[in-house]
């Protein structure tokens, strides 16, 4: 039990490939400074996020936070507290300040001249941070200590820029400034503000726990400086905490709403044609069809939600022959469904074309491999009279299943030697490594004093 101990022991020691302290430190200093490079690339990768916010694309998001420098200065504000290096803790704060401001200029800049103004899930998706987020950031900030205190790179500082996402919150921000939304500016700015800070925080037990040397002396404002981390790390976990119940507790409606809705869709007294959920308030809005009773409909509702203890919920019914029914509402519903599906069946299409092209390129390097074969063979041995390259299915009945292999037929004027044969099998199975090569090769039939084939032999011979 004591070995196993040890061994687990080792096997989870961060110690075996940490970089010397001194090299760390250098690490993280030149991930703080704000040069030239820096501000260049930081400004572009605010372009290319914003950009991408803009025409919702997840992947043109994901490549702007990879080569965005804002971690930097998060990181070298939790090591310069862990070290206790009051200068570094400064420039820190004074270099992500400059880049924050930076960042927002820049995004604010492109929504305000960008002609799409919309607001787009992944934008969307910014402006209401939780309990998770913090989860997200502390786990991230972590890693990401970790990672820059090894000796050799690693692929867990691009995994953690893009799990923290500290780039799309600014742009996002940005994006309310613009259009003066300041909700959407409070939400966004408040998840940069979580990932900043639990960044930070988890870089500092990170150097606590690998116990980096103290460059400074912090002493006397010790207790200063936990109070200040404690009420900071507080302030910030304890709202997401309360907007992580709030959605939870709209997810966990959402739910309910649909399960109950898709029974009465499903029941044959009800024409059920549009539905409203509101999460928040606790409100069905249900648009109806059919001769049934408004009434009847609300009543099995109701007890739908009493019975999964939402007694509160409020349920309105409107009958499309109504004169409070919102035709237009209900058209816009149908155009949204419709669009939607719209969309996923050209994704559907997008994709099947991206496997189509893909099989397609195969195919044609396939045909090029086996024509530049066919020309080699023809090159090393003139005695081949006719060459035949293709692709089969070999079975024995010592087999279970079927093999496929690469047939090479030749068909010769000369019978080829065995060590002509032994080579050609040779370069074969190079060119073909990983394939299995079945080469076969025919001799053409001669009369005694014929020395070549005639025309019409050769023709019946070769002929496919």
């Amino acid at each position: 039990m004591k070995r196993l101990q040890i061994n687990l022991l080792r096997l989870f020691n961060l110690r075996r490939d940490q970089d010397t302290p001194e090299e760390i430190d250098t690490t993280i200093r030149d991930g703080i400074s704000v040069t030239g490079a820096n501000l260049w690339g930081l400004i572009g990768a605010i372009f290319i996020a914003s950009i991408g916010l803009n025409v919702n694309s997840t992947a043109v998001i994901i490549g702007a936070m990879l080569i965005s420098p804002l971690m930097g200065p998060i990181v070298g504000i939790g090591y310069g507290i862990g070290i206790k290096d009051l200068a570094l803790i400064r420039m820190s704060a004074r270099n992500l300040g400059i880049f924050v401001l930076i960042s927002l200029l820049t995004a604010t800049t492109y929504f305000f001249i960008t002609p799409l103004n919309i607001a787009q899930s992944e934008l969307l998706a910014r402006t209401s941070p939780n309990l998770w987020d913090v989860l997200i950031a502390f786990i991230g900030g972590s890693l990401g200590m970790i990672g820059a205190t090894r000796r050799q790179g690693s692929n867990i500082v691009p995994g953690v820029a893009i799990a923290t996402a500290l780039m799309p919150p600014l742009c996002t921000a940005g994006f309310g400034l613009a259009t003066g939304n300041w909700h959407y500016f409070g939400g966004a700015f408040y998840l940069f503000t979580i990932n900043s800070v639990f960044i930070a925080f988890a870089s500092l037990l990170v150097v606590k726990m690998l116990r980096l040397p103290a460059r400074g002396d912090g002493a006397k404002a010790r207790w200063q400086a936990r109070a200040i981390i404690t009420a900071t790390v507080l302030a910030t976990a304890v709202p997401s905490g309360f907007l992580a119940v709030r959605l939870v507790s709209q997810k966990l409606f959402e739910q309910t709403a649909q399960t109950v809705l898709a029974s009465i869709d499903k029941d044959p007294r009800y024409v059920l044609l549009g539905r409203e959920i509101g999460t928040t308030e606790h409100r069905v809005v249900l648009t109806m069809g059919g001769e049934n009773g408004v009434a009847n409909v609300q009543e099995e509702v109701k007890r739908q939600f009493q019975a999964q203890g939402y007694e509160d919920t409020v349920v309105v019914v409107r009958n499309i022959g109504s004169e409070k029914v919102d035709v237009g509402q209900i058209t816009e519903a149908l155009k949204k469904e419709l669009l939607q599906n719209t969309l996923q069946q050209l994704q559907d299409t997008t994709a099947l074309n991206r496997k189509l092209e893909s099989e397609a390129q195969a195919l044609r390097a396939s045909d090029a491999q086996r024509n530049q074969l066919i020309q080699e063979i023809l090159a090393l041995y003139p005695s081949v009279a006719c060459v035949s390259v293709g692709q089969g299915s070999h079975w024995q009945r010592n087999q279970a299943t079927l093999q496929t292999t690469q047939i090479v037929s030749l068909t010769v004027i000369r019978a080829l030697r065995q060590e002509e044969r032994a080579r050609l099998s040779a370069w074969l199975s190079t060119r073909y490594p990983t394939q299995s090569i079945r080469l076969q090769v025919t001799p053409l039939p001669l009369g005694k004093k014929q020395r070549q084939p005639s025309d019409a032999a050769l023709n019946a011979a070769c002929s496919v």
